[in-house]
């Protein structure tokens, strides 16, 4: 064999060999993965502290805490609570499986500190929770081991609210959460809960803080909803364990005092007159930063009108009025300047007259000249068997005539039916077609031009609208009896989205009923009014005023087509 032959044969045995080495790799590469193993939901431990958990006479402010796997910090300054809380941050070193913590602090004498990581401390792989999250220490002889419990609910609907961090302060003025920091503090978890252990023998002030400064006082009044007890506590020494209660809440436990706190939002800012538009010439809008709590007028400053200039509209909350002028000269003019006066509520609950310098000059755009209408059913929509068909319209109106109106049922022939018309006199761009409306049946509505007039003279289009009545066995009932109704209560029914959908005032054991109600899920919920006022009220911590409280039913309430649901609610709250 020649050399050149021999060569070249030996060159392809390589290549044949090292191409299928490379099939063999990838083969194995894409066939045989690495199965690593049932996923670790074991929490980290720590196995050493310097100093232990629980120890006496320490000098140092710094802590080392040794763990038996690699750990990492999440959101470490939001998680950590520190008792009594520090202006500084502590810093934090990870070297190894050991967290450094230097609080950065001159230590107090005969003091007890407590570190409570939440959910701050976290395995390196997993993300699993350290559990034995705190930590206590004293400088003194003896740690304190009296302790504070309880839950913080949202006032309006009693839902837990979470990250709220309860404070406690020896100092029992009322303006301290302003002030200064707390002598003690915990964090609310996910179901409200707080503990505050390792508390000394003393009184306190009780204030809860949706901190969302991280800086533990109350200086974003109105941003940060608050919480706080009328009254001072006493803690109260750990309770035996066969005295404890499990509550239900994750495995928390009850103590003897179990206390609850009920947050809202104040109210701030004194009544201010945010916005004043001039839409077109005979439409003059007011807007308020909160409801009008008395009369409020305006004076005109550059024209001398007649007594009847103008026709005032105020909205449903009461927060804004609209001055319809009907006034030609008034009407015509370019500016128009007025002297408001309303009345806000001072500190000390006392009213107090604002006045404000407005002036309205010419609007960009004139309105059509035609009268706008709506209609509360689109056509071919459905009307709810209970309900009016409404008319809603662009401006106040002054003539409907009612000949120039019909309503029709769409059977075989087309037949006129009864009708009449009702007007919101508090609301005068609002109106009810009324009639006996018969279940399955279709109709039409027909209003011919010129049947609506509006105060300045501008008449309505063609309008047809053709919709059907629901049948009478579409709908449900709920049939609510209320127990231990103490004072004025007022019940809303709601839908799955937390719509109201209606609302009834009861003031004492009653049956209330809610009918015609569309198959669905509905929700009941209770605000217990204390002031009978009908509506739900916040609270104010200087006047010492708590929220009213609002619950919801336990469940959900499934209406099916054609059945009377009873349910019993016992108000005893």
């Amino acid at each position: 064999m020649k050399a050149g032959k021999y060569f070249s044969y030996i060159a392809l045995l390589v290549m044949a060999a090292s191409l299928f080495s490379l099939m063999v790799f990838q083969q194995c590469a894409n066939i045989v993965p690495p199965t690593g193993g049932p996923r670790d939901t074991i929490p980290p431990v720590i196995v050493e502290s310097k100093p232990e958990n629980y120890a006496t006479r320490v000098t140092s402010p710094v802590i080392e805490l040794t763990f038996d796997k690699y750990i990492q910090l999440r959101n470490i300054d939001r998680q950590l609570i520190i008792s009594p809380p520090q202006k500084e941050r502590p810093d934090f070193t990870i070297r190894g499986k050991t967290l450094r913590i230097n609080l950065n602090i001159d230590l107090l004498p005969n003091t007890t500190y407590m570190l409570n990581f939440g959910q701050g401390i976290v395995d390196l792989n997993e993300g699993n929770v350290l559990e034995e999250n705190e930590f206590v220490f004293s400088t003194g002889d003896e740690i304190d081991s009296l302790y504070y419990a309880g839950t913080v609910l949202d006032a309006y609907d009693s839902k837990p609210v979470e990250g709220v961090v309860v404070m406690l302060y020896d100092e029992l003025y009322d303006s301290i959460p302003y002030k200064s920091m707390p002598n003690y503090a915990a964090r609310t978890d996910a179901d409200g809960y707080f503990r505050i252990n390792n508390l000394r023998a003393d009184t306190f002030k009780v204030f809860a803080l949706e901190d969302k400064g991280g800086n533990y006082l109350y200086d974003r009044k109105g941003e940060e909803a608050i919480a706080f007890r009328e009254e001072h506590i006493s803690p109260l020494e750990m309770p035996e364990e066969n005295d404890t209660i499990e509550d239900g809440r994750n495995g928390h436990i009850s103590y003897p005092r179990h206390d609850t706190l009920y947050m809202f939002r104040e109210e701030t800012g004194r009544q201010q007159l945010e916005r004043f538009v001039r839409d077109f010439r005979g439409k003059l809008l007011f807007t308020f930063r909160k409801p009008l709590q008395k009369e409020w007028e305006i004076r005109p400053l550059n024209f001398s009108p007649v007594e009847d200039w103008k026709i005032k509209e105020v909205s449903k909350g009461n927060d804004s009025v609209i001055y319809w002028i009907t006034d030609q000269e008034v009407y015509k003019s370019d500016s128009l300047q007025f002297e408001a006066l309303y009345w806000a509520t001072g500190p000390s609950d006392s009213l107090k007259q604002l006045k404000d310098t407005i002036t309205f000059l010419k609007p960009r755009t004139e309105r059509e000249e035609f009268l706008e209408v709506r209609t509360s059913v689109r056509n071919n929509g459905i009307l709810e068997l209970n309900e009016d068909f409404l008319f809603f319209f662009e401006t106040p109106v002054a003539y409907i005539d009612e000949d120039k109106i019909s309503l029709y049922h769409l059977q075989d022939t087309i037949v006129p039916a009864d009708f009449g018309f009702v007007q919101d006199t508090s609301f005068l761009r609002e109106c009810s077609f009324v009639s006996e409306w018969i279940p399955e049946e279709h109709y039409k509505v027909e209003i011919l031009p010129g049947a609506v007039t509006d105060i300045f003279g501008h008449q309505n289009d063609t309008i047809n609208v053709e919709f059907e009545i629901r049948p009478d066995d579409y709908y449900g009932t709920i049939v609510l009896n209320l127990e231990e109704v103490a004072d004025q209560v007022i019940i809303q029914l709601k839908d799955d989205n937390n719509n109201i959908l209606r609302e009834k005032i009861a003031n004492q054991d009653t049956e209330l009923v809610f009918d015609y109600l569309v198959p669905q899920l509905y929700r009941l919920k209770a605000i217990f009014d204390k002031n009978r006022n009908g509506v739900w009220d916040t609270g104010n911590y200087l006047e010492g005023i708590q929220p009213e409280i609002g619950i919801f039913y336990p469940e959900a309430i499934n209406v099916r087509s054609n059945w009377h649901t009873e349910e019993t609610w016992n108000l005893n709250y």
